[in-house]
């Protein structure tokens, strides 16, 4: 098994929605935030803030936000990976999706398959990008993913997905990678907290910034400006501006450094 079992508690959980991070290939704090498990650019899996049973119906307090609208009953697997990726013309960025990184993926994804008695199907083993499609429920524009870049032959959301579920399938039939499995943890004295936020450079000519997600327009970034990212929803960052401000901007056009 990959995943340690400290960290699949009893909850009855009815999907896995899978990501990747938008981000560099290390596990950000933003990162552990949002997803349940992330997996690394090495491979590396690293468990999230938040625990599975979180999201648990029906959610009381705080819980993983991953998916829009679909975080109910929802495991939240994330690959720590394409900051500054494009979807057309395809670029996978300076941070690409990894082949250690993806067969570490589906072998998490299998393990908490079978730990939560998931079968796996459209519905229930799922890309972001699939969402809207496969269960109906709108998403603003997600593309995690539609390419791969350890498979470049593939394209598109659902070409992607069946192969993702057939990748899981394997190795759930004891068939295909089965990467070292995460030793249970050590607590230990770690040192000085992380700082809570990222830091971004702006890449469009001109980014509008936003008062909420899709909110009023309060303002504009030039590119080349610095913003740090203190929190993400759906694709949009909440950055403060090099003035101090607050407000969204869409993380399409930023480039974490």
């Amino acid at each position: 098994m990959t995943v340690p079992a400290s960290w699949m508690p009893n909850a009855s959980m009815q999907r896995i929605v899978c990501h990747w991070s938008a981000g560099a290939h290390d596990a950000s704090w933003l990162d552990r935030k949002h997803y349940h498990f992330i997996i690394e650019g090495d491979g590396n899996l690293v468990r999230g803030d938040r625990s599975v049973s979180d999201n648990a119906a029906p959610i009381r307090g705080a819980y993983a936000a991953h998916t829009r609208n679909c975080n109910t009953g929802s495991i939240g697997v994330s690959m720590a990976c394409m900051a500054g990726a494009v979807e057309r013309p395809f670029d996978a960025g300076r941070y690409p999706m990894t082949r250690p990184q993806w067969d570490a993926f589906v072998a998490t994804v299998a393990d908490l398959c079978q730990r939560y008695g998931i079968k796996v199907t459209p519905k229930t083993v799922l890309s972001h990008a699939e969402v809207q499609s496969n269960l109906g429920i709108a998403q603003r524009g997600k593309w995690d993913f539609t390419r791969l870049p350890p498979f470049p032959d593939l394209v598109g959301a659902k070409v992607c997905g069946d192969f993702m579920r057939a990748s899981v399938q394997q190795i759930l039939a004891g068939e295909g990678p089965k990467p070292k499995p995460v030793e249970e943890p050590v607590e230990a004295d770690q040192g000085e907290p992380e700082a809570m936020e990222l830091r971004g450079v702006v890449t469009a000519g001109w980014l509008n910034f936003r008062r909420s997600p899709m909110g009023d327009i309060i303002g504009g970034l030039p590119r080349g400006t610095a913003i740090a990212v203190i929190d993400r929803d759906e694709g949009w960052y909440q950055a403060r501006s090099p003035g101090g401000y607050l407000g969204w901007v869409s993380g399409r056009y930023v480039d974490i450094v």
